[in-house]
């Protein structure tokens, strides 16, 4: 008598509504949180059920390769650029010639004029080779410029300088009283290149500034400056220290208004 076929072993059924029986790997136990010291904010907690919202991109793997900006070649790449940069752009700003430098000046006190004209270029009014005090005063409105305006100039010889002038007025007292200060700088400069002291016997300078005061119907004296010899031969003055232009004279008497 034939015996039926032997059927191959079936699997134990899993257990009921679960999944079959395995083996679960065990996940290490969580570091326990320490506890805050003393004075230290508390942590704030996450709610329940929280996840971090997804990144659009992964960390980046350990021994991945760096950025291109950190390579050498990358650095170099950067600062090839920035030099290229600089050299076309500064130019455009600072104008990339080499004219000199202009005078300091401001459109309140206006640029100095051209020096003295050579001896004999010019004649006076009256057909006569202009005098010494015409040339200087010539020269000494010209480099005034914008500044002010002179009213007379006296140069007897042997005897000392007198040159009069009125400040110009300005927006401001302080751009005035600096008119006045850039006014002394550039008579005494004419003075320093007129044929006055071009034979090494400069003479004694006096400068008298006037100014109309509010509620004066005239201009008064408000600058009174004495320059001796050696000062006038020696003395420095360039409009750039226009505002030591008080403190150069051998002797001073100012305004109160003009000792801002």
């Amino acid at each position: 008598m034939e015996q039926p076929p032997q059927q191959p072993p079936q699997p134990e059924p899993p257990p009921w509504g679960g999944q079959p029986w395995t083996r679960q790997p065990q996940t290490p136990p969580a570091e326990p949180v320490p506890p805050p010291s003393w004075g230290e904010a508390a942590r704030p907690r996450e709610p329940w059920g929280y996840r971090p919202p997804p990144s659009g991109k992964g960390p980046r793997p350990p021994g991945g390769p760096s950025p291109w900006y950190r390579h050498p070649v990358g650095i170099l790449l950067i600062v090839a650029a920035v030099v290229i940069v600089l050299a076309v752009i500064v130019p455009a700003f600072t104008g990339g010639g080499s004219e000199p430098a202009p005078t300091v000046t401001t459109g309140a006190f206006g640029a100095p004029g051209t020096t003295a004209p050579p001896a004999g270029g010019t004649t006076s009014s009256a057909g006569q080779p202009p005098s010494a005090a015409e040339q200087l005063g010539q020269a000494v409105q010209d480099e005034l410029g914008q500044a002010g305006e002179v009213t007379s100039v006296t140069a007897p010889s042997g005897r000392p300088v007198t040159v009069t002038w009125d400040i110009r007025r300005a927006g401001s007292s302080g751009l005035t009283e600096n008119n006045a200060r850039f006014g002394v700088m550039r008579i005494m400069r004419a003075v320093q290149e007129s044929q006055l002291v071009a034979g090494g016997d400069a003479p004694t300078v006096r400068l008298v500034g006037r100014y109309q005061l509010a509620g004066s119907a005239d201009p008064v004296t408000v600058v009174r400056l004495r320059f001796n010899p050696s000062t006038v031969e020696r003395g420095n003055f360039d409009d750039r220290d226009y505002l030591k232009a008080f403190d150069l004279a051998d002797a001073a008497v100012i305004h109160p208004a003009f000792r801002g």
